[in-house]
């Protein structure tokens, strides 16, 4: 349930001495009260702006949290434990001495794969096993050393392309059979989770030795970054070339024996570029995509390049064009008006790159690491909820204040208000009320070890600027119905004066009063 308060404080002073006091009347009219020595407490009136919150119950929770249940009936035969963290290619558990497997991706895998299957599910797969290290053929006898020396001697052909061919199955098989499990080169969907990076586990329900039915929930994993990973096509002598930093369209980020490759910015979470581009090709949004990289870049056939998904002569002239200026630095380029697959690397726009990843060779086998983007955001979110009568009140895009337990408060963003309402199942006499998401501008050192956490969404309900505050039990009822409050008039003897005040705003034990000024020195029952 909302509620609402105010926020602010006043510092106090002590009169000593007998107090005279007198009634102020509207009309200046003054009226004696009892005499009687006392010893008073006084706080002065403070100017300050003074604002009203609507107070929501909010919880702080991962922004991404997956719940990981099992996937059939069996015995836990090993888990990880609460704040345990996890990355790719741990083991999160086993179900009958099966281990299943983290993965990094952003599509669960929801079939089994096996040499000749196709599509994203695939791609996911294969740069999973590339990262692993899968992508070269290496045993327990093979020195490291001098695998980290020549990589392309032990390169399988091996292409996080999306196609699962022989080299793929040779590596699911290496990899199974690390796990200890039948190496049959099929990959069943329930021996895999896939998260967007590297998460912490928390609320582990089971333990080894637990049996438990398909279904049940066993964890969650709170993923705090995400991960994306750019894998060379093929062998080669490797140079980095890109700058860490947010990626733009066009922009070169490595050559592999002589040939750049170029940053394909898109929004398209399924473009895929499986086909060399020329003119006359099938239209197609690859087409599309490289149009509006080439216009990006500044080529446009002398302004006859549309960005369509139309490869026509005005496409293959701009494309020329780039070609040309690139083979003017490298040798390797073949200016023909063609793009290949392997000249460009699809990236998500908003990408941002880490370092490189550190070699002692500049050779790199087909499928390695050569970048990985780590999005790191707040990574923590806040939900509430609001009754529908009360939706006028909010609004994406606003700015709301988020307190936690031990009184820090945080700024929020509004970036999500649901469209349609909920009603509370266990409360017949419910409102409907809509969902919200609130992004935290950051998360209090104190409670980031926290995966859940019960926190106040303040909304902001009105502001006073510049009102002159005083405690509330400062006000006295008048005869006439008005208020008054005591006003000190001498503090060396302690006379005071009774003047009539205009209460406004309240708030926790406060008071926004006309008819006195800041500094006024106002007796308070001690």
């Amino acid at each position: 349930m909302a509620r609402s308060h105010w926020l602010l404080a006043a510092g106090a002073v002590v009169v000593a001495g007998g107090a005279t006091a007198a009634i102020v009347a509207a009309d200046g009219s003054t009226s004696d009260a009892a005499e009687e020595p006392t010893t008073l407490r006084a706080v002065q009136a403070e100017e300050r702006d003074l604002i009203e919150y609507t107070t929501l119950a909010g919880t702080m929770t991962y922004a991404t949290s997956t719940a990981v249940t099992a996937t059939a009936d069996g015995t836990i035969t090993a888990a990880v434990a609460d704040g345990d963290e996890v990355a790719r290619g741990d083991v999160l558990y086993e179900l009958n001495a099966e281990p299943v497997t983290v993965f990094y991706g952003d599509l669960p895998l929801y079939r089994p794969l096996a040499e000749g299957d196709e599509g994203d599910d695939v791609e996911i797969l294969e740069a999973n096993l590339a990262a692993l290290g899968y992508h070269l053929d290496v045993d327990d006898d093979t020195d490291l050393d001098d695998v980290a020396e020549d990589e392309a001697d032990y390169d399988t052909d091996f292409t996080v392309d999306g196609v699962f061919d022989a080299a793929t199955a040779d590596a699911v098989r290496r990899w199974q059979d690390d796990l200890g499990v039948d190496d049959t080169g099929v990959v069943d969907p329930s021996a895999v989770v896939v998260i967007d990076g590297p998460a912490t586990a928390s609320a582990v329900a089971v333990e080894r030795g637990d049996n438990v039915r398909a279904g049940t929930e066993l964890l969650s994993l709170n993923v705090g970054a995400t991960v994306i990973t750019f894998h060379s096509r093929h062998a080669g002598e490797f140079d980095s070339i890109a700058s860490p930093g947010e990626v733009a369209n066009g922009d070169l980020l490595y050559v592999v024996d002589d040939e750049p490759v170029a940053a394909l910015l898109t929004d398209d979470d399924e473009l895929v570029l499986d086909r060399n581009l020329f003119n006359g090709v099938s239209d197609g949004d690859d087409v599309e995509a490289v149009e509006q990289l080439l216009a990006d870049l500044g080529y446009d056939a002398d302004g006859d390049l549309e960005v369509d998904d139309t490869f026509d002569g005005a496409t293959a002239e701009a494309v020329e064009d780039w070609q040309e200026d690139l083979a003017d630095e490298w040798d390797e380029v073949d200016v023909d008006a063609v793009i290949r697959p392997a000249d460009l690397a699809v990236v998500p726009t908003g990408t941002v790159l880490g370092d490189p990843v550190d070699r002692t060779s500049d050779t790199v086998a087909t499928g390695s690491v050569l970048f990985t983007s780590i999005a790191v955001d707040g990574a923590r979110i806040v939900t509430t909820a609001i009754d529908v009568a009360e939706q006028s009140t909010l609004a994406e895009g606003d700015t709301v204040d988020i307190e936690f337990p031990d009184g820090a408060t945080v700024a929020g963003t509004v970036t999500h208000l649901a469209t349609t309402s909920t009603l509370d199942p266990t409360n017949p006499n419910a409102e409907p009320q809509l969902d919200v998401e609130i992004t935290l501008s950051e998360v209090p050192a104190e409670v980031e070890r926290f995966s859940e956490l019960d926190v106040d969404v303040l909304l902001v309900d009105e502001l006073t600027a510049g009102a002159t505050v005083v405690p509330a039990s400062a006000l006295l009822a008048t005869a006439e119905g008005g208020y008054a409050v005591e006003v000190v008039d001498d503090a060396a003897t302690g006379a005071t004066t009774l003047i009539e005040v205009e209460p406004g705003s309240f708030t926790d034990g406060f008071v926004a009063v006309t008819g006195i000024t800041p500094g006024t020195a106002v007796v308070v029952p001690s």
